[in-house]
C-alpha cells in the first residue's frame, strides 16, 4: 500500500512511476520558468537601452502616458456634455453679473464704496502727514488733544 497513496487535493491514487514522471515534468516546467524569467529580464534590459538611446526618459513616458490619458477623458461624451454645460453656466453668470453691475441698486452701492474709500484714504493721508510733521519735530503741525472724559450718566 505505501506505493499508492491518495493525494490530499484530489484523492487519486498514484504510482511510484506516476510520481517520478510528475516530477520530472514539474523540474522542466520550473527550468523553463527560470529560463523565461531570464529572457524577460534580458529583453526588459535591451527596451531600457533602447529608450536611453531614444532620448525617452521614464519622465517623458510618463509625460505621454499621461497625455493620452487626458486625450481619453477628454474625448468622452460624458466629458463633453460637462464641459458644454460649464460653458453655458459660464455664459448665463457673465450676463447676471452685467445685468446687476447695471443695475441702480449696484451703481448706487459702487458709488457709497467709493467715496467711503476715498473719505478713508483722505484721512490716513493726513494721519500720515501729522506723524512725519511730528517726527520731525515741526512746531507748525497741530498735535491732536484729548477730550476730556466725561461720566456716563
Amino acid at each position: 500500500m505505501a506505493a499508492y497513496e491518495p493525494t490530499q487535493e484530489t484523492g487519486e491514487v498514484l504510482s511510484e512511476t506516476e510520481k517520478e514522471l510528475l516530477r520530472e515534468e514539474l523540474i522542466k516546467t520550473e527550468d523553463e520558468i527560470s529560463t523565461l524569467k531570464q529572457v524577460l529580464a534580458s529583453r526588459q534590459k535591451h527596451a531600457s537601452e533602447l529608450k536611453r538611446k531614444l532620448g525617452l526618459s521614464p519622465f517623458a513616458e510618463l509625460s505621454q502616458d499621461i497625455n493620452r490619458s487626458f486625450k481619453v477623458v477628454t474625448d468622452t461624451e460624458a466629458f463633453q456634455k460637462t464641459a458644454e454645460v460649464a460653458a453655458a453656466t459660464s455664459d448665463t453668470v457673465k450676463e447676471k453679473w452685467a445685468d446687476m453691475r447695471n443695475s441702480s441698486l449696484f451703481k448706487s452701492f459702487e458709488s457709497k464704496l467709493g467715496t467711503a474709500y476715498n473719505s478713508a484714504k483722505m484721512a490716513a493721508s493726513t494721519s500720515i502727514d501729522h506723524l512725519a510733521g511730528a517726527a520731525r519735530g515741526n512746531s507748525t503741525v497741530a498735535t491732536p488733544v484729548a477730550e476730556e472724559a466725561k461720566p456716563i450718566s
